[in-house]
């Protein structure tokens, strides 16, 4: 079960999901808060994000599961992992967030928030989320990752991300023994 980060969607995992699939099934979550018609039109939890692994059920995939997520995926994936542990057989993760936002980082999370709800996804707002998502090296090196990473947000749906924003991550819980920073 592939899950990708906030900002992007199932094309994250394009570059990769072939080499997976050699070795497994693997089933990319292909709906997310930038093409979603999967949005509640509410706010929303980790919680649920994590129940609506359900659709393993749904494609007939009783058996239990790998999980491999980024990000969101990564936070998602570890509430799967602890509330349905027979079905998860391992377990992988990159940059889940487990603490929760300082003052600044939730002023500024809020501004730009506001902000991509009155502008869009101009410039300077991609440009925060490529380097939020791509280390320096990445965006130097993998200008198609950049492009990427570019166009998932150009291709969101605007009001459906901005409730992804809040419901998972400016009001996401914090993990048991993080702390606040």
């Amino acid at each position: 079960m592939l899950w990708h980060s906030l900002f992007m969607d199932d094309r994250s995992w394009d570059r990769i999901e072939e080499d997976l699939s050699a070795e497994r099934r693997a089933r990319a979550h292909r709906r997310s808060g930038t093409r979603s018609e999967a949005d509640p039109g509410r706010r929303y939890t980790m919680e649920e994000c994590a129940a609506a692994a359900k659709v393993l059920d749904v494609l007939g995939i009783s058996e239990s599961v790998d999980w491999v997520g980024k990000a969101w995926g990564g936070h998602v994936g570890v509430i799967f992992a602890a509330t349905s542990p027979a079905r998860c057989r391992t377990f992988g993760d990159s940059g889940p967030p487990v603490q929760a936002y300082r003052t600044w980082e939730r002023v500024e999370n809020l501004l730009l928030l506001l902000l991509y709800r009155l502008l869009g996804p101009v410039s300077f707002i991609q440009n925060a989320v490529v380097d939020t998502l791509l280390s320096p090296r990445t965006r130097a090196e993998d200008p198609a990752a950049v492009r990427m990473v570019r166009d998932c947000l150009m291709h969101a749906n605007r009001a459906k991300l901005s409730n992804a924003m809040v419901s998972i991550s400016l009001r996401r819980r914090i993990f048991p023994g993080s702390s606040a920073g």
